[in-house]
């Protein structure tokens, strides 16, 4: 799968904007990249100042000149002036009122998608293992395969970080263009339900797109469950959509895979009698499980080396999402013993003499019941850290402690990422109506406690958090993670002793 890279080449902003409005010749320039963040702008790279949620990209056009930009549309009332480098150079800066309505169409004039193939994940959680199982089981079998999410963009494995699950459209078609010029005709894409109610994935067509389920999260933006359904709902009719993999075992797939204005072909999968491809697992461990899987490309029982049955299911819309798309049934079944974990999703970290800790990025009640429920079958006791973000969704604090109770034998209640909120008020509002819960502000102390008050043949269970090696408190981004505390405290990951007792 050796990709070769095409270069990217110099454009003029006459030919960008195409007579949107009048450009002096004198004024023009050749420009690499569109960027609107201008943390992100290098030399050579036109810079785009508009209108944003909470303020103008204006305030950021002197940044912009000083890192290099060669010049600016600004959102604006009409008009034209210089910014000034410090070298003297004079950098054009073309105010017009339509750049927001024109920037999607010179995104793709900039950056058009000849041959891609696009596959959208969407759905509050699963997102991110079903787009790595995406790229993992295409690279098993032979096809170079793109990642855009919350783990990063980039050629499966070689990604970059990111700030957004879903990216601004500028970033997309960057990240998209450049695979493309690697011969990676192939991209897994997340697309949450901000990105598709602003517009990130504008004027993208998509070849597949699977929604995982839908639960209760970002009702802080939302506002009401129709209006989070309703935002995912938009990627299946209105982006071109050719096959849609719907989770009927959910209820709002059910409304979905019955929606009469979806043109795309309906592929349902679950364990219902009803799906089109049905799957079960017929056995668990600590090491993964066996399952049994029909679809209409054939029948198959295979190993899975994943914990969880919300894993299978998100092997399985993987598997369903490729063979949509085209690719050998038979060999994506052989390629599922292959799979690995996804960063801090069910990631298995052990110590002798000491209970097994698993490391999980559930951060809603549903992602939160599920993995408990997974580790049931280990027949031990469990015990739950977990935490809820500041900034966010209120409503959900009171239903995840609920959740962490009903299927944990104890719990304690600690820091996620409290932003700018008090977290003596999302302790209150996570402790509403629950008992029996250990409360521990400091992260790493709940985490030593925890283990320390659980049975050597117990799981620890360390929930929100995951791959993220930062914690957010009061606006600042402090370095931290749940695994680092893990290795100071003498835990491994369970991967990497097997991989010493194999080498």
């Amino acid at each position: 799968m050796t990709n070769t890279v095409t270069p990217f080449a110099p454009m003029n902003i006459s030919d960008l904007i195409a007579g949107d409005f009048f450009m002096p010749p004198e004024w023009d320039r050749a420009f690499n990249h569109i960027v609107i963040d201008s943390r992100d702008v290098q030399p050579g790279d036109l810079f785009v100042a508009r209108h944003g949620h909470n303020a103008h990209g204006e305030q950021h056009i002197s940044d912009a000149v000083e890192r290099g930009a060669v010049a600016v549309l600004a959102e604006g009332d009409q008009g034209f002036r210089c910014e000034w480098t410090a070298e003297g150079d004079s950098v054009p800066v073309f105010i017009q009122p339509e750049v927001a309505t024109h920037l999607t169409a010179w995104l793709h004039r900039r950056y058009p998608l000849d041959a891609m193939h696009l596959i959208a994940v969407t759905g509050t959680n699963g997102k991110s293992s079903v787009t790595q199982y995406i790229a993992q089981l295409a690279s098993a079998c032979d096809e170079s395969c793109g990642v855009l999410g919350t783990l990063g963009n980039g050629c499966w494995p070689d990604l970059k970080p990111t700030r957004n699950t879903t990216p601004d459209l500028t970033v997309i078609l960057q990240n998209l263009n450049a695979l493309q010029q690697q011969q990676v005709n192939l991209a897994a894409m997340e697309v949450s339900s901000h990105g598709l109610a602003q517009q990130r994935v504008a004027g993208l067509n998509f070849d597949v797109a699977i929604l995982t389920n839908l639960t209760q999260d970002h009702l802080d933006y939302h506002g009401t469950m129709a209006d989070y359904f309703a935002a995912k709902r938009c990627l299946f009719t209105d982006y071109g959509v050719r096959k849609a993999i719907i989770n009927i075992d959910d209820e709002y797939g059910r409304r979905l895979a019955a929606d009469a204005d979806i043109a795309a072909d309906i592929i349902t999968f679950g364990h219902s009698s009803e799906a089109d491809v049905q799957y079960r697992a017929l056995s668990m461990a600590a090491d993964g499980m066996t399952a049994q899987l029909t679809s209409p490309w054939g029948e198959a029982e295979f190993r899975l080396p994943l914990i969880g049955e919300f894993n299978l299911a998100n092997a399985v819309a993987a598997v369903c999402a490729l063979a949509a798309h085209g690719m050998d049934f038979q060999a994506l079944i052989a390629a599922l013993p292959t799979l690995h974990p996804v960063a801090g999703r069910m990631e298995l970290y052990v110590k002798d003499n000491s209970p097994l800790a698993v490391v999980d990025f559930a951060h809603t009640p549903d992602a939160l019941m599920n993995v408990l429920q997974a580790l049931k079958p280990w027949q031990c006791q469990i015990t739950c850290v977990f935490g809820c973000g500041g900034d966010r969704d209120r409503a959900k604090r009171p239903l995840m402690a609920e959740a962490a109770v009903q299927h944990a034998d104890q719990v304690w209640l600690t820091d996620d990422n409290p932003r700018t909120e008090d977290p003596q008020q999302i302790f209150a509002d996570a402790l509403a109506g629950s008992k029996d819960i250990a409360q521990q502000h400091d992260r790493k102390t709940a985490i030593a406690e925890a283990i320390a008050n659980t049975n050597p043949d117990g799981i620890v269970l360390i929930a929100g958090k995951g791959h993220e090696n930062y914690q957010e408190i009061n606006g600042v981004k402090l370095p931290y993670s749940d695994a680092s505390v893990l290795a100071a405290l003498g835990y491994q990951a369970a991967a990497a002793v097997t991989g010493e007792a194999d080498a």
